[in-house]
């Protein structure tokens, strides 16, 4: 994930209807590839370059998991909750929310506990 969005990769990736779909699909709950494949009826590699975006760009968080028998695969869930683009007299003002990414939740935990 990139620290800053990239502004024009973000709309970029809005205006795709598949990003959208998985988005939306991933709000509620965590879902792999294949899962997103049909739920959104795309192709396996339509999804992973809409989620190799996603993630990149901070929009989908990774859940990588081990079967039992040792085989890795991913669950994805979306952070993004808003965007906010405001009209100025100096020109837009854009506001990307997302829910923070779970190590950092961690981290500011264990700092809140620290200062208590």
């Amino acid at each position: 994930m990139t620290e800053e969005p990239d502004l024009p990769e973000v709309f970029a990736i809005l205006d795709d209807e598949y990003a959208r779909d998985i988005l939306v699909a991933t709000k509620t709950e965590r879902l792999s590839a294949n899962e997103l494949s049909e739920k959104c009826d795309m192709s396996r590699p339509t999804v992973s370059r809409r989620v190799g975006r996603l993630v990149e760009q901070g929009l989908l968080e990774e859940y990588t998991h081990v079967d039992p028998g040792g085989r890795h695969y991913s669950e994805y869930e979306a952070r993004l909750e808003r965007i906010e683009v405001l009209l100025q007299a100096e020109g837009f003002d854009v506001q990307i929310d997302v829910r923070p990414d779970p190590a950092d939740r961690i981290t500011s935990i264990f700092e809140a506990m620290r200062e208590d």
